[in-house]
């Protein structure tokens, strides 16, 4: 008798039809003028333990989508759950709580860390917030320990985050994340604003903190070999929305929306001409503005694919061979990649 397969693990995160606005107020009136739809109904799911690789041009709205589900940001509409709940709308004390379950490192590695205070008290300043998790007694021992985990030495502690270097800031920032640990992590770009070396050091350690304390990343970033590297799922982003998202080998091996062609076309490789790949794919023109966001599907302006139904008809996120996919003609782009052609 053959044993049934294991039933998926429920989401750890899950995004239903996320939207978060600004509003863009007169300078003098204070009216509301209009509103900005920085991320116009996302849906996505974090499974625990594993890492969701967020992909998309600057502007698409990744940071403000990672800033609501920290909290930073209220979103305007839809639902974020996390271990079902949902804590879209939590208040300050709720928030506080579930700060000990996500964490967020954040892009820059300088201006995220108080240059006021020492690399001790701001690894230590999230047991002010929480004490009943680390005594005060045993604060030094835990600070020591978490700084030699991440890689910097414990005589370090008293200095101040302008006397380390780039990749070592984002190393204390990773500890700070750590030290509640917790369940998921939102990764805003962390490498990119670090030297080539330096990112492969910290995306090591990234993966190996994830191994030891079975963390969930939404890992965001622009250098697509980055995200293939650490991701186990892919979701592409354009205008607010996700276009596609799937299995990240799935994706990188066949894409299957024309965003996602265009994107993985781009990929620079050692031995381009040991490779047979198709040609790259230039999109023309700029991205729209989110302000007045295109009629129909938000990408048709720029689509090699587009046709007279993409003008009028917004796609829906539908399942197409083992992803979900945001276009018409998923199937006719999927047919365009070949597996051999893949980067």
């Amino acid at each position: 008798m053959i044993a049934p397969s294991p039933e998926p693990a429920a989401p750890l995160l899950a995004l239903d039809n996320l939207e978060v606005s600004f509003a863009i107020r007169s300078p003098v009136l204070r009216r509301v003028l209009m509103r900005v739809d920085a991320v116009a109904g996302v849906d996505l799911e974090v499974a625990p333990g594993r890492t969701l690789g967020v992909v998309g041009e600057s502007g698409c709205g990744k940071s403000t989508m990672a800033r609501a589900i920290v909290g930073l940001e209220r979103p305007t509409g839809g639902a974020i759950r996390f271990a079902g709940e949902a804590i879209g709308n939590a208040d300050a004390r709720r928030r506080r709580l579930l700060a000990r379950d996500i964490q967020m490192i954040f892009q820059d590695p300088f201006a995220s860390l108080n240059p006021r205070k020492t690399v001790a008290q701001i690894i230590g300043e999230v047991w002010d917030v929480h004490p009943d998790l680390t005594p005060a007694a045993g604060r030094e021992r835990e600070i020591a320990r978490l700084m030699e985990r991440v890689g910097l030495g414990p005589d370090m502690a008293g200095r101040f985050p302008h006397q380390f270097s780039g990749g070592q800031r984002q190393r204390i920032g990773i500890a700070r994340a750590i030290a509640l640990r917790p369940r998921l992590i939102v990764c805003d770009e962390p490498v990119s604003a670090l030297d080539v070396s330096v990112q492969a050091q910290t995306l090591n350690l990234l993966a190996e903190l994830q191994q030891e304390y079975g963390l969930a990343y939404l890992f965001i970033a622009h250098d697509l070999a980055v995200v293939r590297h650490i991701s186990d799922a892919l979701a592409v982003m354009y205008l607010g929305r996700i276009v596609e998202t799937g299995p990240v080998e799935a994706i990188y091996r066949r894409p299957a929306h024309p965003y996602s062609i265009a994107l993985l076309s781009a990929i620079p490789v050692p031995r381009p001409w040991a490779v047979q790949r198709p040609p790259r794919i230039v999109l023309q023109g700029d991205v729209p503005t989110p302000l007045k966001p295109p009629s129909g599907c938000r990408f048709h302006t720029r689509c090699f694919m587009a046709r007279e139904r993409c003008r009028h008809e917004d796609p829906a996120l539908r399942p197409v061979a083992g992803r979900k996919v945001a276009c018409h003609f998923a199937e006719e782009a999927l047919a365009r990649t070949a597996p051999e052609a893949a980067p």
